[in-house]
């Protein structure tokens, strides 16, 4: 995968639904390359650390799709909570 299509990955394939909404309606963050340029302002940054669970999830969401591209991030302390899309719940149909 080349690192274009990686930032024009839309960020409902890669974080929670509730995280990805709230980016796109709030922010109009729409995609992983969106949220990375965004991320690059630190007044943008508090808000973005807002939307998601914990200021971490944050900073561990910025840090993972930086790596994707090959850049690096400082780690993030501690256990993070799932930010990422396969930790939802799955819906069960009656």
């Amino acid at each position: 995968m080349s690192k274009k299509l990686i930032l024009d990955l839309p960020l409902t394939a890669v974080m929670r639904k509730e995280i990805a909404l709230t980016l796109q309606q709030v922010m109009k963050i729409h995609t992983v390359g969106s949220f990375l340029g965004a991320w690059r302002s630190p007044k943008t940054q508090k808000t973005i650390e807002q939307i998601f669970d914990t200021p971490q999830q944050a900073h561990h969401a910025a840090a993972t799709c930086a790596a994707w591209l090959g850049l690096s991030a400082p780690p993030v302390r501690g256990p993070v909570d799932a930010w990422w899309k396969d930790d939802e719940p799955a819906m069960l149909s009656a």
